[in-house]
């Protein structure tokens, strides 16, 4: 997508929510997300100062998810760019934001496994 088409850049002060919906996105040995969760042309996030935990939480339909947090401006440094967009699904969130990972796709699970070791834990996932 080209950048002029996404929503407005979420400024880099900003911390992002990203919920870990099955267990490939956890590794339990280290507590933390794994690369999966971050290793995608494109993912959902909230933005933190929008929205709480439990409002995040509260719209997925799986038991059990986790929750994360990650510092938009140290994404950014990673080439994963986040974007106040729209959630089709959830119009009325207007938290939620698409982050664009936007390094070579042979580099991405790299920044992904990156990006996963920035991430603080919110609410562990009980799968």
């Amino acid at each position: 997508m080209l950048d002029n088409a996404r929503g407005p850049k979420v400024d880099a002060v900003e911390n992002l929510y990203r919920a870990i919906t099955c267990p490939e996105w956890w590794k339990p040995e280290r507590e933390g997300p794994s690369s999966a969760a971050f290793n995608w042309p494109k993912f959902s996030a909230d933005i933190a100062s929008l929205c709480t935990p439990n409002a995040t939480l509260s719209r997925l339909k799986k038991r059990g998810c986790g929750l994360v947090q990650f510092n938009c401006g140290e994404a950014r440094k990673l080439e994963f760019d986040a974007r106040d967009e729209l959630d089709q699904e959830y119009p009325d969130n207007h938290a939620h934001a698409h982050v664009y990972c936007n390094s070579n796709p042979n580099q991405r699970k790299r920044q992904a496994r990156k990006l996963s070791e920035l991430c603080v834990t919110i609410r562990p996932p009980s799968f």
